[in-house]
C-alpha cells in the first residue's frame, strides 16, 4: 500500500500542538510500519530535526514551491494529480483541492466557527500584488463565497476537508461532538483518538541546579507562574494577566508570571493589560522556547495554567503534568475530557476565581502533592505509540 503523509507541519523548526502531533506520530509511524507499504513524506523543504532518519519504506518528496503560498492547495494538489498514493494523510483540516481517494485528515478543533471574533479577518498572504492574487484564487474556488483571510480560509478548508474526507480523526470526544453539531457529519465518520504525552521532552528534573541555569538563560528568578501558549484572545492571555494582577494584589505573592510563546490574534490586549497592570516587571515574556529548554521551564513553575476559552485538546495540560507540574485550567470546551480529576477548573471568565486558584496551589502544600501524584496518574492515559498504532490503523482501513 502506498500511504502519502502530509509532513509539512511537522518539518518546522518552531511546533505548537498540530505541528507536534504531526511530527510525533510520524516518528512512531516510522517504528509500527509494515515493510510491505510505501510512506510518502510530502514536505515544502528537506526534511530535518530527526524526520529526514528514514526507514527502507519511507520515502522523502520535497516539493519546492516557489511562490511560498497555498503550497498545500496548488503545489501538494499537482503532486497529487500525477502521483497519487492510495491513500492521503492530513494531519490538519486542510486538505488539498486535488487529492487520493479516500483521503483521512486530523481536526484538532473548531473554535473558529464557535467563536469568530477571536479569529482574524485581515487578507493572509505576502504584500502587494502576490495578496491579490491569492484573494481572486480564493474567490474563485470558492465561487465568490469566501475571501482570503485567515478566519474564511479555515471556514472554507474545513467544509472542503469534511466534505470530501473518507476517514476524520479527532482528539477528543468534544471535537467529535462539535463537528457532528455544527457540520452534521454523519458520527460513524469520525473517530476519537487522543493525543499521546511525549516522556522523552517531558520529564521531572531533580536537578534544581540545571534548572537554574535555564531560567537564567530567560532571566527567569523562582517562583512563578507559567503559562504556554499562542499570547492571543482565544487562549484568554489577557484574562490571565488580569487575573495574576488581582492575586498579588490580595495575597502579596512574590511570584512572577512567565508567558512562553509568539504573539497571536488579540496580541495587542495583551500587552495592554501588561502594560495597565502595572507589573511589567513581574510579567516575563520569552518568545518561542525550543524543546530543550522548555522542559526545565516547567518543572521549575509552581503552577501551570491554561485559561483557553476554547481547546480541541490542550497538549500543555498534560506535558505540565508529566513534569510534575500542578494545573489550573479552563472548565470550557475538551479540556475537563483531557484534564479529568488531575487539574482544578476554572470559568475562564471569571478572574477573581482563577486568582484565587493560582493561590490555593501556591499556598497549599498538601493541595499541591494531590495534584501532582493524579497528574501522574493521569497521563497514564496518553501515549503516542497507542496514537500512532490506532490513527495508522484507520487510514489503512480505508482501502481495505
Amino acid at each position: 500500500m502506498k500511504i502519502g503523509i502530509d509532513a509539512s507541519r511537522a518539518n518546522l523548526e518552531q511546533k505548537t500542538g498540530t505541528e507536534w502531533y504531526s511530527y510525533k506520530l510520524i516518528q512512531e509511524f516510522k517504528k509500527i510500519a509494515d515493510p510491505q507499504d510505501q510512506f510518502f513524506l510530502y514536505s515544502k523543504d528537506k526534511l530535518k530535526y530527526g524526520l529526514e532518519k528514514l526507514p527502507d519504506n519511507f520515502v522523502s518528496v520535497v516539493l519546492s514551491w516557489f511562490p511560498k503560498f497555498m503550497w498545500t492547495q496548488l503545489r501538494l494538489s499537482i503532486n497529487q494529480l500525477f502521483n497519487k498514493p492510495d491513500v492521503l494523510f492530513v494531519p490538519a483540516h486542510t486538505i488539498p483541492i486535488i487529492h487520493a481517494k479516500p483521503t483521512v485528515l486530523t481536526v484538532h478543533d473548531v473554535g473558529f466557527e464557535r467563536m469568530t471574533e477571536l479569529y482574524s479577518t485581515k487578507n493572509i498572504g505576502p504584500k502587494g500584488w502576490k495578496k491579490r492574487l491569492i484573494y481572486v484564487f480564493v474567490k474563485i474556488i470558492t465561487l465568490g463565497k469566501y475571501g482570503s483571510n485567515e478566519l474564511d480560509y479555515h471556514r472554507w478548508s474545513m467544509r472542503y476537508a469534511l466534505k470530501n474526507a473518507a476517514k476524520i480523526i479527532v482528539p477528543s470526544k468534544f471535537t467529535k461532538d462539535e463537528i457532528v453539531n455544527i457540520f452534521k457529519v454523519e458520527p460513524k465518520k469520525i473517530k476519537v483518538i487522543m493525543h499521546g504525552v511525549d516522556i522523552e521532552r517531558y520529564y521531572p528534573i531533580e536537578d534544581r541546579g540545571e534548572t537554574k541555569k535555564v531560567l537564567h538563560k530567560y532571566m527567569i528568578s523562582d517562583p512563578f507562574v507559567l503559562y504556554i501558549g499562542r499570547l492571543e484572545e482565544k487562549k484568554n492571555t489577557q484574562g490571565l494577566v488580569s487575573a495574576f494582577a488581582l492575586m498579588k494584589k490580595k495575597y502579596q505573592l512574590p511570584h512572577k508570571l512567565v508567558l512562553v510563546g509568539s504573539p497571536g490574534f488579540g496580541f495587542d490586549k495583551v500587552r495592554n493589560e501588561i502594560l495597565n497592570s502595572g507589573l511589567s516587571r513581574e510579567i516575563i515574556m520569552t518568545g518561542y522556547v525550543d524543546g530543550q529548554d522548555i522542559v526545565y521551564l516547567v518543572n521549575g513553575a509552581d503552577v501551570f495554567v491554561l485559561p483557553s476559552y476554547y481547546e480541541g485538546f490542550g497538549l500543555p495540560v498534560i506535558e505540565a503534568m508529566a513534569c510534575g507540574t500542578p494545573v489550573i485550567t479552563s472548565l470550557r470546551a475538551s479540556l475537563p475530557e483531557v484534564a479529568g480529576n488531575a487539574a482544578i477548573l476554572v470559568n475562564p471568565s471569571d478572574y477573581d476565581e482563577l486568582s484565587e486558584a493560582m493561590n490555593n496551589v501556591i499556598s497549599n502544600q498538601k493541595l499541591r502533592q494531590r495534584m501532582v501524584s493524579l497528574g501522574y496518574e493521569r497521563i497514564k492515559m496518553f501515549n503516542w505509540a497507542n496514537c500512532a498504532t490506532e490513527t495508522l490503523k484507520e487510514i489503512k482501513e480505508t482501502v481495505l
